[in-house]
């Protein structure tokens, strides 16, 4: 496993804020990917004031009847502070490769361009393949995968593929992964409204809790269940000068700055974690409610302005998830402002499709399951090709938090995998 790529890629800060990195990433994952006899092409998807994001397809063209997509993205998000290791230098101990993006999802390319090198050497695939390198994926994809798959070259698509994977999962034969909607909710009010409406997204989360599905996580080993989280606040009024937390929609936030008027400020803490995950993490804006809870409420007016989280189960339909949420809380406050700013569907496959068949047989997995955290497998879904998740994240691989990670051992095993997976591949 080629570590000092890796070790290159994760020294760029890619971040999907920013995107200041994203023309040289693609660059020099189009470099390696030619370095090693691959073909490799970018593909700029066009944004606003002009500017174009690069997304990068690698071919290995077996001379099969079909092809196989892998999609995998090199964006990331913004690290924070707290970090022991150096968030953009990786560092190698125990096994473990620590920094941002290794896990998410640097390591997934970097074990995907490793099997497409090694069947490319063997000249033994039975399937031609595409490793789809993209941006985005961590605000929703539609510039990254989603562009890729909407292009169209006169009435055809230009990238085509009779089956997929997502390399940004365990190393597990995923066959489902949950719906995610982040939007934003705004009220003007009186502080003890303000704090109704914050606690009533708390509270919502036991409802969430009783939609289940039909898969099983395996981090788990239990029913995927309906989550939500307050990722984002920012609260004002009355007695409270400002509580202020997040810093992204889709991280549960680790720590909340609470000023009370005539009062030194206070840094509530708690672990900073991927809202897919929120039972890994503990949300500093949860911790901060019962200190808000005892300011007194009867001095003035405010504004609450926050962000939330809200996770679908496989099966179930994000709309609908969505409108019984914003009901919700219209009974609270019904002059509240509500905004969904990014969705991604969930999806779910049947578990005796054959590339789930073929995928067991090449991890020796015996069991399917869901992945409780979104994926951008909707754009494959949208054009009816069939998909599963596979990858190098750990349950405790820090993925959004503080000391990312993945295990070196992970890494080879997803790219000896996809080696069995297109070395036996039967045509579907």
């Amino acid at each position: 496993m080629d570590m000092d790529f890796l070790a290159r890629l994760v020294e760029l800060d890619t971040n999907s804020d920013s995107k200041s990195n994203y023309k040289r990433c693609t660059e020099l994952v189009k470099g390696e990917a030619e370095a090693a006899g691959l073909q490799a092409e970018i593909y700029n998807a066009p944004a606003k004031g002009g500017k174009h994001y690069p997304n990068v397809v690698i071919r290995l063209d077996a001379g099969a009847e079909q092809t196989l997509l892998l999609a995998t993205h090199y964006d990331v998000v913004a690290a924070g502070g707290g970090w022991k290791h150096q968030p953009f230098r990786l560092t190698v101990e125990g096994g473990k490769a620590y920094g941002r993006g290794a896990a998410d999802d640097k390591g997934g390319i970097i074990s995907a361009l490793s099997a497409l090198e090694t069947l490319m050497n063997r000249n033994s695939s039975k399937v031609n393949v595409k490793l789809l390198v993209t941006c985005d994926e961590e605000v929703g994809g539609e510039k990254g995968l989603g562009f890729l798959m909407n292009m169209k070259k006169g009435d055809n698509f230009i990238v085509e593929g009779d089956a997929a994977m997502l390399i940004d999962t365990g190393p597990r034969v995923y066959v489902g992964s949950s719906g995610r909607a982040a939007g934003r909710i705004k009220a003007d009010g009186s502080l003890s409204e303000l704090l109704l409406l914050l606690s009533g997204v708390i509270n919502y989360s036991k409802n969430r809790e009783k939609v289940l599905s039909s898969l099983i996580s395996s981090s788990e080993g239990r029913r995927i269940w309906g989550r939500i989280s307050v990722t984002m606040l920012n609260l004002k009024g009355g007695a409270v000068e400002y509580a202020k937390a997040g810093v992204k929609s889709n991280i549960i936030p680790g720590e909340c700055v609470l000023k009370l008027k005539g009062e030194k400020k206070k840094l509530v803490l708690g672990r900073q974690g991927h809202a897919g995950y929120p039972h890994l993490a503990k949300n500093a804006i949860e911790q901060t409610l019962p200190l808000l809870k005892k300011v007194s409420l009867s001095d003035g007016r405010g504004r609450c302005e926050l962000v939330f989280d809200l996770r679908a189960v496989p099966e179930e339909n994000l709309d609908s998830a969505i409108l019984d949420f914003k009901k919700y809380m219209q009974a609270i406050n019904s002059r509240i402002e509500f905004k969904i700013e990014e969705r991604t569907d969930g999806y779910i496959l049947p578990k005796l499709h054959s590339i789930v068949s073929m995928m067991k047989k090449a991890t020796g997995e015996k069991n399917t399951y869901g992945e409780l955290g979104g994926t951008d497998a909707q754009f494959f879904c949208r054009r009816g090709i069939p998909s599963i998740c596979f990858g190098p994240i750990s349950d405790d691989s820090n993925i959004h938090g503080k000391d990312e990670f993945v295990r070196i051992k992970d890494l080879e095993f997803v790219s000896s995998s996809l080696v069995k997976l297109c070395d036996d591949w039967k045509n579907l």
